[in-house]
This record gives structure tokens, C-alpha cells and sequence, in this order.
């Protein structure tokens, strides 16, 4: 049971990218809801292979059960080693496109196992500025 059931809390696969961190932390808590992290190379490709996928599963039932999870959030993000980096793709198009299938089928695993939770996509840009990394991520339908 959650140490706060009165809390709203949020449950985020990001990447384990060190040019998202902390910034990625603080925008999916800037409404002030709770937001645990899972935190893994390529955020969601877990979801997708079979071989990791029932580890990844059950890290959303601990925190349905522990913190009163509510939501669940995807995320991918530009130029993601995981996926072999920007270069990998014919352009920042087919490279949106890749994430939007890859966060399509992991929205759909995580919707058939947990049907009382929200799901939410989002694919994050990343920009340097002057020596600091800088983040938009933006929630795809």
C-alpha cells in the first residue's frame, strides 16, 4: 500500500541516457504528481523483447501496488544508442516514425496487462546548448 494514497503517482520508462537525467525527472513531475522510474538502455525495448518483458511488467505491478500508480508513461527519445543512434535512420522522420511503432506496441502490452491504468507516448527531442543538454518531449496519440 502506498506510503501516501492520497498521492497521485505516475510510473516513467525512460532511457537510461545520462543527457535525459535529471531533466527528464522533473518535467514528468512538474504538476506535482509522484513519478517512479524505470530506468533502463533504450527505455521501452524491454517491453518489447520477450526475454525481458515479464521483469518489465512486473516493475509496473510494484509500483500499482506499492504507490497507487495511475499512469503509465512511455518514452523514446532522439539519437538512443539502443537503437543504434540518429544515424541509424534515413532522417529525423523515419526516425520518429521507428519510436512511434516501438512505443505503439509497447503501449498496447502494457494496456492489455494493466486495463485500469492510462498510457501515455512520448518522444523526446534533445538539443545542446553551449555545454548542456536540453529536452522536449512531446506526448504522440
Amino acid at each position: 500500500m502506498s506510503s501516501d494514497p492520497n498521492k497521485i503517482v505516475n510510473l516513467a520508462f525512460v532511457c537510461l541516457d545520462w543527457r535525459l537525467h535529471p531533466q527528464v525527472e522533473e518535467y514528468f513531475t512538474k504538476s506535482g504528481d509522484g513519478c517512479d522510474a524505470c530506468v533502463t538502455a533504450g527505455s521501452v525495448k524491454g517491453l518489447i523483447d520477450e526475454s525481458t518483458r515479464d521483469f518489465l511488467l512486473e516493475q509496473i505491478s510494484i509500483s500499482l501496488e506499492l504507490h497507487n500508480c495511475r499512469k503509465v508513461i512511455l518514452t523514446m527519445h532522439a539519437d538512443c544508442g539502443a537503437y543504434g543512434g540518429t544515424s541509424s535512420f534515413d532522417g529525423p522522420a523515419a526516425e520518429n516514425d521507428h519510436h512511434k511503432r516501438i512505443l505503439d506496441e509497447a503501449s498496447a502490452i502494457v494496456a492489455g496487462k494493466f486495463p485500469e491504468l492510462t498510457v501515455e507516448k512520448y518522444i523526446i527531442g534533445m538539443e545542446k546548448i553551449d555545454k548542456d543538454w536540453k529536452i522536449d518531449p512531446q506526448r504522440i496519440s
